[in-house]
């Protein structure tokens, strides 16, 4: 196969992942219910389970309920985000990346927030970060190939807020790269590229022992070796 024929084969390979990619910014706004201004996540939001202690909160409604708080103060994207109560898990059938979000402490100033990203049992990733109430914080994740990430918050001390104190924190325009599973022209062309490099690679090895593929200088020194040989043992006969 040609070297065009390869490369060609590469960049296929990389649109075939990449056209299958999905980026998205989840701002939890396309969510809607009636009566009480929390709800819980529905599951499949955004292509991600996520677990019962994740739900969304309209802050609208919120503060016309219980006055300010931090996820008002740092609502990115009006009315809704998403609020979580500590430790939580979001988790995606397959694998995706967590690229970035908006995160606000509801009630404590000082709130660490702890995020791991992990790929089946394993902890690829592991950060804490710091986030108030006053306003929201971009936080870049920049987590790739991860199945389950689990945030936990703690600490911080409390604002001031009518409502207390809590280590409650809210999250707004999460952005998410989900990636599939290998596809078939994927998997074909890692299979074309493994036997084409593999024959080339054989090619070259018999090329290397086949005497009319040695460099001409090669072959000259293994001549003038040979007669030199010759030539010695003449001289020890006539001897």
């Amino acid at each position: 196969m040609k070297l065009e024929s390869i490369v060609l084969m590469v960049v296929m390979v990389a649109f075939a992942e990449t056209a299958f990619s999905q980026t998205e910014i989840l701002t939890f706004d396309d969510l809607s219910w009636s009566g009480n201004y929390y709800e819980q996540m529905p599951n499949g939001y955004g292509g991600l389970l996520w677990n019962n202690n994740f739900g969304v909160v309209n802050t609208v409604e919120e503060s016309a309920q219980y006055g300010d708080s931090g996820d008002i103060n740092g609502v990115m994207s009006a009315p809704n985000v998403a609020y979580s109560s500590g430790r939580d898990a979001l988790i995606s059938d397959g694998r995706f990346n967590l690229n970035s979000a908006y995160l606000m402490g509801v009630l404590n100033d000082g709130l660490q927030v702890e995020v791991q990203g992990l790929v089946g049992i394993r902890l690829m990733y592991d950060n804490t970060y710091t986030i108030g109430t006053q306003g929201s914080t971009l936080i870049n994740f920049n987590y790739i190939g991860v199945d389950e990430v689990i945030f936990n918050s703690f600490g911080g001390v409390p604002h001031g807020f009518s409502r207390g104190a809590g280590t409650e924190f809210a999250m707004d325009n999460l952005s998410i790269t989900l990636v599939p599973e290998p596809c078939a022209l994927q998997l074909a062309g890692l299979a074309t590229m493994s036997l084409t490099f593999g024959g080339l690679t054989r090619r070259w090895s018999q090329r290397r022992l086949s005497p009319q593929f040695r460099p001409r200088h090669e072959l000259e020194n293994h001549i003038f070796t040979a007669a030199l040989a010759a030539s010695r043992r003449g001289s020890a006969l006539d001897r």
